[in-house]
């Protein structure tokens, strides 16, 4: 048997380790490791050396989220991110039960586990508050959901991801607090009481609405969410802390609401968190339940406040600082020099404001964004268009010049209106072609210090405009999985020059489009111009000529349609005339483009109401 060649365990000082890790796809760049040594190496190190570079091999494979849920792996995250560990028996009869603790200054997670497999995870605070245990038991669930094994998992593909990430920001809160005195978990607590209030009346003077009267909860908090001062979400979503939601795909499909396809939408919002002071000039962080007034609304506002406003004129509160006990240096020279009393120790964290997903906005915006709390963040050099849909490497691009960009998309259509109901849409193409004119610089917005939360609220009414322009410009110029194909869609191409807009020939353009029948591709133009607010302009075939309609793209992300050729005098009479719909008009049409979030569906109704 000694003579057959079998397959001899993996040494990691052989060459033929780097070959086999090369093989698993990572590229772990030994030498920059300082492990080149290691392989090919004719002196071998000592075993303390070795357990260093392997544990530099380990932090290279931990950087590809490869660890898997086990004791170790448990064990080794939480460790890593400045857990301290314990493990005890979980007290029956097997030796393979065990309960990993895992505990830091303000909370410890208790982790259940038997042969490698997770069956039990809660999460306690230290000290009873009562703005926290209202959510611990949201918490433990997302935290249990994280590690236990789901439908087509097992423990060999069970990872750690997910549980990381919440491990990670329960971390970051856990140390930034300073006990007694400062919990960061009941900042952010505090924030979501006073954003919970508001988010409630809010929903209550939705429900005073006559024409809402008969909706859902649900569909008012969406409501709400989209149109008033923003949803705050704690624990929700498979994540662990605050989110102040304020967009949402989709947000008028009023049939997909208490299901789990609508859980699957797009939602904007942005993270609560607390952050180190770093060089930010900044608030300190003050706990509080008291951002906000009992009635919500000021009784008695200035006449500046009304002026001022157009909507309601909230109560904003400012609550006391938070003041911590003096250090244990101050208090010894305050018994030197005889001092009564000593200086209390300052608070050097910060609310930090994270945008889920990132905002695109243009120069402008992303300044005024940024001044509410004068952090100096760094503005880009791209221009708005390219950070909304990237040039590709090797085009021929001048940032200076107009841009043109083209994508085919599929479009369920109907064909006669008063089939829709009873007969499936047939599909038809539609080349949409992009051209920015007049380029303007962007910058995406990831994170922005706060020292209050009605800062948040004030920006939300921008952060909706420009939410709702990327979810337009996406859902044209961008692949689509919830839209059946009748070929794969070409990828967005850049024409081989920059093409001035008042260079297309329109005649021919209304030529090509007068023969065409409903099962050929229809071609429109979208013009976008970014300063100084989001106006788009759709070019599309109607009728024997070529219908062009200004769109402006304004707060809370409404839809204002400043001029068009399509709904005249005649057209309205007309449409007066069948009796079987409201005619349309400019606010109607604003209407549907923000119900159906979508310029291609849009221009399909256009033609099939009015066509």
């Amino acid at each position: 048997m000694s003579s057959q060649s079998g397959n001899p365990p993996l040494n990691f000082d052989s060459p033929s380790a780097a070959a086999a890790l090369g093989g698993l796809g990572l590229d772990l760049n030994l030498d920059s490791l300082g492990v080149g040594s290691l392989v090919g190496g004719n002196n071998r190190s000592d075993e303390d050396d070795r357990k260093k570079r392997m544990d530099a091999v380990i932090a290279a494979l931990w950087e590809f989220d490869a660890a898997r849920v086990s004791n170790d792996g448990l064990e080794r995250l939480a460790g890593r991110l400045g857990w301290e560990c314990l493990w005890e028996n979980a007290g029956t009869s097997s030796e393979n039960d065990k309960v990993l603790i895992i505990a830091g200054r303000t909370l410890g997670i208790e982790v259940h586990i038997k042969n490698h497999v997770v069956y039990h995870a809660s999460l306690t605070f230290n000290e009873p508050s009562p703005m926290l245990d209202k959510h611990v038991e949201k918490a433990s669930a997302i935290l249990y959901k994280d590690l236990a094994l789901g439908p087509g998992e097992s423990q060999l593909t069970k990872k750690l991801s997910k549980f990381r990430m919440n491990l990670e920001r329960l971390a970051t809160l856990d140390k930034l607090s300073i006990l007694p005195g400062l919990n960061c978990h009941e900042a952010v607590a505090g924030v979501w009481e006073s954003l919970e209030k508001l988010h409630r009346w809010d929903v209550e003077k939705l429900r005073e609405d006559p024409t809402l009267s008969d909706c859902s909860e649900d569909y008012l908090r969406v409501v709400a969410q989209c149109t008033r001062h923003g949803c705050p979400l704690m624990n929700t979503q498979g994540r662990i802390g605050l989110t102040l939601a304020y967009w949402k795909q989709c947000r008028h499909f009023k049939a997909a609401y208490n299901t789990v396809e609508y859980e699957k939408y797009k939602t904007w919002g942005v993270l609560i968190d607390c952050a180190p002071e770093g060089s930010m000039v900044f608030a300190p962080v003050r706990v509080s339940d008291k951002w906000i007034g009992p009635n919500i609304v000021k009784t008695n506002p200035t006449d500046d406040e009304v002026m001022s406003s157009p909507g309601p004129i909230l109560d904003w509160l400012e609550p006391p600082n938070t003041l911590l006990p003096p250090s244990e240096e101050n208090r010894q020279e305050s018994e030197m020099d005889g001092a009564a009393l000593s200086v209390p120790k300052p608070i050097e964290v910060a609310f930090m404001a994270t945008f889920n997903p990132p905002i695109v906005v243009t120069h402008g915006v992303a300044i005024e964004i940024y001044r509410i709390s004068a952090f100096n963040a760094p503005l880009s050099n791209s221009t708005f268009d390219n950070l909304l849909f990237p040039v590709k490497e090797g085009a021929n691009y001048d940032p200076s010049e107009p841009r043109v960009m083209t994508f085919t998309q599929t479009v369920p259509v109907w064909t006669d209106r008063s089939k829709i109901r009873s007969e499936p849409p047939t599909l038809r193409a539609h080349k949409n072609t992009l051209i920015v004119d007049k380029p303007v610089y962007g910058h995406v917005v990831t994170h922005v210090p706060i020292s209050h939360p009605k800062e948040l609220v004030g920006l939300l009414p921008l952060l909706r405009q420009y939410a709702f322009l990327s979810l337009l410009l996406s859902n044209c110029f961008s692949p689509r999985e919830d839209l059946p194909r009748l070929s794969e869609p070409t990828r967005p191409s850049e024409s081989a020059s920059s093409i001035r807009t008042t260079s297309r020939d329109l005649d021919e353009l209304m030529s090509n489009k007068k023969s065409e029948n409903h099962a050929e591709c229809i071609k429109i133009d979208v013009v976008l111009s970014a300063h100084p607010i989001p106006r788009l302009q759709v070019v599309f075939p109607f009728r024997q000529t070529t219908a062009m309609i200004n769109i402006e793209i304004q707060l809370d992300g409404r839809v204002h349609i400043v001029s068009d050729n399509i709904l005249s005098d005649l057209e309205s009479e007309a449409a007066r005339s069948k009796g079987k719909q409201k005619p349309l008009d400019r606010k109607g049409l604003a209407e549907k483009l923000e119900m159906c979030e979508d310029i291609d569906k849009w221009v399909e109704m256009i033609k099939l109401r009015l066509e």
